[in-house]
C-alpha cells in the first residue's frame, strides 16, 4: 500500500518514485520527481550538464541536448591513464614509452632511452640508437607484433674487449658486470601492448529516445 502512495512519477522504466526523488539512470542520464499522479519523470541532466546547455569541465567539453524525441548527451573523446585524462591527438610518455590518444584508444609511438649526457632520446617504433658499445631498438616483437619492446644490448657489430682486473668498462651501465664473461643480451627489457582500446565507460555519445518517439504497431 506505501509503494502506491509513493507512486508520484514513473521512471524510465516504469518502477514508482516519491515527488522530490533525484536519480541517475545509468550513470548519464538524471531525473527528478516533480508532480503527483504518476505522470513521467522530467529529464534534468547530469549535475554539471543541465539539459540543453554545453559545458567545457577541466578542458574538455561536454553537451546535452533534449527535444520531443530523444535526449543526447554528448562528451569529448579521450584517453584516461592513470586518473589522467587528455585529449585526442596528445602525445604522452608512460614509462619508456611514447603513446598518442586517438578516438579508440591509445598506440605506442616510440620508445625513450637516455644518452651518455643523460638526456632522453626518442625513437620511433622500428627505429635503433647507439650509444657507444650500447644498442638501443624499439620494435614490436617478430612472433607478435601486438607487442612493442625496447631493450638495450651490447653491439655485436663492432669489437670490443673488457680486459679482466681493469676495473668497471666505463662503456656499460649497470647492472653490466665490468668483466665480460660471454655476451650479454638484453639486460634492461620493457614491452608494451601496441594499442589499449579505451574502457568501455569512455563514450563519446549516448541517446535516450523518448515515449514520443515511438509509433504505434499498425497492420
Amino acid at each position: 500500500y506505501l509503494h502506491f502512495l509513493n507512486c508520484d512519477c514513473r521512471d524510465w522504466y516504469g518502477g514508482c518514485k516519491a515527488d522530490g526523488e533525484e536519480w541517475t539512470d545509468e550513470g548519464t542520464w538524471n531525473y527528478e520527481c516533480n508532480g503527483k499522479k504518476g505522470k513521467e519523470a522530467t529529464f534534468v541532466g547530469k549535475q554539471l550538464i543541465k539539459s540543453g546547455s554545453n559545458e567545457t569541465i577541466n578542458g574538455f567539453w561536454f553537451s546535452c541536448d533534449i527535444n520531443s524525441q530523444r535526449i543526447k548527451y554528448e562528451q569529448e573523446s579521450h584517453c584516461n591513464v592513470n586518473s589522467t585524462d587528455y585529449h585526442v591527438g596528445d602525445l604522452f610518455r608512460e614509462g619508456v614509452f611514447q603513446w598518442v590518444c586517438l578516438d579508440s584508444g591509445r598506440w605506442v609511438t616510440g620508445c625513450f632511452y637516455r644518452n651518455e649526457t643523460g638526456h632522453w632520446l626518442l625513437l620511433k617504433v622500428g627505429e635503433i640508437g647507439y650509444n657507444g658499445l650500447i644498442k638501443h631498438v624499439c620494435d614490436r616483437y617478430t612472433d607478435s607484433p601486438g607487442i612493442v619492446q625496447y631493450y638495450a644490448a651490447v653491439r655485436d657489430d663492432i669489437p670490443h674487449k673488457s680486459p679482466p682486473n681493469k676495473g668497471r668498462n666505463k662503456n656499460l651501465p649497470d647492472p653490466i658486470d665490468n668483466r665480460l664473461k660471454k655476451t650479454p643480451i638484453r639486460w634492461w627489457h620493457a614491452n608494451a601492448a601496441h594499442f589499449i582500446e579505451n574502457a568501455d565507460d569512455s563514450f563519446s555519445s549516448k541517446i535516450r529516445y523518448l515515449p514520443q518517439s515511438r509509433k504505434p504497431w499498425s497492420k
